[in-house]
């Protein structure tokens, strides 16, 4: 409930309790004054009565007593009139009914033994006694000693007294309670202009300022209290919205900062190039400062590597900063206090105690430089720094990495001329010697005459000699399957596979897409993975099923060979083949990755294995062998076998 009408409220039962307390207050003071004047008035008629009938009491003239009480009956609110003696027995009554009640005969006997007034009241019925006293005149009648020969009773009907009396009250609390109710609204009414309106506007303005609206103005309000507050309230009103614009001017600005703090250092973490953290770097911390224009320096060099807007710091500058020296145009700024305008800031970039960069800030107008924005150069200059340490290490890895690709390139290569060389040498020499030892066992055979057993003998020499030149020959074409260089990727897969099918008795699934010719750098390099990849499934994984697939797109060439073997955890064989084992899968990657490729390998304990190797097409011919050295020796090769 608001505090206007809950205060409304009670001033209303206050004030209306003690209006109410004044009316009954009144009526009571006027019951009291309606019974005393009643008392006051059966008093004087009892006087007024024993005065009338004092010269017939003289004369010891009952009758006439009896025509004045009668006739004072008939007077207005006289019940009755009547005279008793000193024992309290009635003399001359106007009434037929002369008995007295209790009460009465109690104020009778009170009135004499007093010698003054006394009354009794019962059932709207005053009985006023006023006692006669014993005057020199009587003493001829009655007896000297007796101060009260008797007294006078009146009795009133008190119901037109106390209607009369209750009009008049009715009439004073009238009267009295229309400008006591006009006094009660005239009162609420100015407490609430004066004071609970008032008071409501300053709670209603100071809830609405503590909800966030910082726009709430009093108005003008009467009295200088009341004055003081508003004025109060609208000066305190107006310093927070400046306070709050203020702070929301900081916070934009701190946002913006660190907006921009964030995307520089995501460009550094991300590996983006050098130039453009540099440009980026730039264009924050000239925002940020609302300078005119940024520079970056790499050490020892007299051109900058990045700029934004217009307007560098002087040359000279740049050569003049070190290791934890920030340099203005008025000296060092460490020194130069915070409200003095500055036109220019350079700043070292360092990193691991060497000045990697230097940044300069310029101003088209010197300005002041808050506490905030002296720490903000300094960060960015730190995040240059690692910017341009992270592009010379990326630098020296690219170098180094392209070295080691280059002597991977270069081992391969000679690996493969090592292979040829082996199987020409295995051709020319070992498998002219064993078709010779054949032949020679053949002449034996038909030109020497001699027992079974002999022949027998020479006949299993025979088979043994067959079994190694066919054993020969598997050795000459796993070390460089003449079918590759004469038909191609396709036909050497093929006979691999059959092969193996042969030697295992694993049905083996083979798939070709847009089948084709290609580079024999990258045939053989395709060629050694589907071989590694089925090798590994028939020797490791033990696999039941083998399905392999070879697509050749426009822009690249894919391997597929799936199994259904135990499988491996690709994490462990990883690990292993960082080690030197597991060479296989390193091979089959190195040979990937050599061509721009990849190779992802699929498996887990249980599920089987999955090698995809993908070799972008166009590739050039790896260092180490040109393609005159490679057709020369493919020829050398076909001629050796033929």
């Amino acid at each position: 409930m608001r505090l206007e009408l809950r205060v409304t409220l009670w001033l209303l039962v206050l004030l209306g309790v003690s209006a109410a307390a004044t009316l009954v207050g009144m009526a009571w003071f006027h019951t009291q004054s309606m019974d005393r004047q009643t008392q006051e008035t059966g008093s004087l008629m009892a006087l007024s009565v024993k005065s009338s009938l004092r010269v017939s009491m003289l004369n010891d003239a009952p009758e006439d007593i009896g025509e004045a009480v009668n006739d004072i009956q008939e007077g207005a609110y006289v019940e009755s009139v009547s005279v008793y003696g000193r024992d309290g027995r009635e003399w001359v009554s106007s009434a037929n009914d002369g008995d007295l009640g209790s009460s009465e005969r109690a104020a009778l006997l009170d009135a004499m033994g007093r010698n003054s007034i006394a009354s009794s009241s019962d059932k709207d019925l005053l009985t006023v006694f006023a006692p006669v006293a014993n005057e020199p005149e009587c003493r001829g009648c009655h007896e000297r000693d007796a101060p009260i020969l008797g007294a006078v009773g009146v009795s009133l009907d008190e119901r037109p007294l106390r209607e009369e009396l209750g009009r008049n009250m009715r009439n004073s609390l009238f009267i009295a309670a229309v400008p006591l109710l006009i006094g009660l609204v005239a009162s609420i009414w100015a407490v609430r202009r004066s004071l609970l309106r008032p008071l409501a506007m300053v709670g209603g303005a100071a809830r609405e300022l503590a909800s966030g609206d910082l726009s709430t103005r009093l108005p003008r309000l009467k009295g200088w209290e009341f004055s003081s507050v508003a004025t109060a309230f609208n000066d305190m009103a107006e310093r927070l919205e400046s306070q709050a614009a203020d702070l929301k001017n900081s916070v934009e600005r701190l946002r913006s900062d660190l907006e921009g703090m964030e995307e520089i250092q995501s460009l550094v973490v991300s590996g983006a190039g050098l130039r453009e953290v540099l440009s980026r770097s730039s264009e924050h911390l000239g925002h940020a400062l609302a300078a005119s224009g940024v520079g970056v320096w790499r050490a020892g060099a007299d051109v900058p590597e990045a700029t934004w807007g217009t307007g560098l710091p002087p040359p000279d500058s740049i050569a003049g900063v070190g290791p934890g020296t920030m340099l203005t145009d008025v000296g060092p700024i460490e020194r130069v206090a915070e409200d003095r305008e500055v036109a220019w800031v350079v700043a070292p970039a360092v990193r691991r105690g060497k000045v990697m960069a230097v940044v300069g800030v310029v101003w088209e107008r010197p300005r002041r430089l808050a506490a905030g924005e002296r720490d903000l150069i300094p960060a960015v200059a730190g995040l240059v720094a690692i910017a341009i340490e992270n592009a010379e290490l990326l630098e020296r890895l690219r170098h180094e990495e392209e070295e080691l690709e280059g002597a991977l390139k270069k081992t391969l290569a000679a690996q493969e001329e090592e292979r040829r060389r082996v199987a020409r040498e295995l051709h020319d020499d070992t498998s002219q010697i064993l078709h010779a030892l054949m032949m020679n066992i053949d002449l034996v055979e038909r030109q020497l005459p001699g027992p079974a057993a002999f022949r027998d003998r020479l006949r299993a020499v025979k088979a043994l000699a067959e079994q190694a030149g066919r054993n020969l020959d598997k050795v000459l074409l796993d070390l460089r399957p003449a079918l590759l260089e004469e038909l191609g990727l396709v036909a050497a897969l093929r006979w691999y596979l059959s092969q193996v099918r042969d030697a295992w008795g694993l049905p083996i699934e083979f798939a070709v897409e847009h089948p084709r010719r290609l580079p024999g750098h990258i045939e053989t390099a395709a060629f050694r993975i589907g071989q590694e990849a089925v090798a590994n499934a028939v020797r490791h994984g033990k696999a039941k099923n083998i399905w392999a697939l070879v697509r050749m797109d426009e822009a690249e060439l894919v391997v597929d060979v799936r199994d259904d073997g135990r499988g491996f955890d690709v994490a462990e064989a990883a690990a292993r083949a960082r080690t030197g084992e597991a060479a296989g899968l390193l091979g089959m990657r190195e040979r990937a990755e050599l061509l721009g490729g990849s190779l992802l390998i699929e498996s887990s304990p249980g599920e089987g294995t999955h090698v995809l190797a993908t070799i972008p097409l166009g590739k050039a011919d790896p260092p180490g062998e040109s393609e005159e050295d490679h057709d020369q020796s493919e020829r050398q090769d076909q001629g050796a076998r033929r």
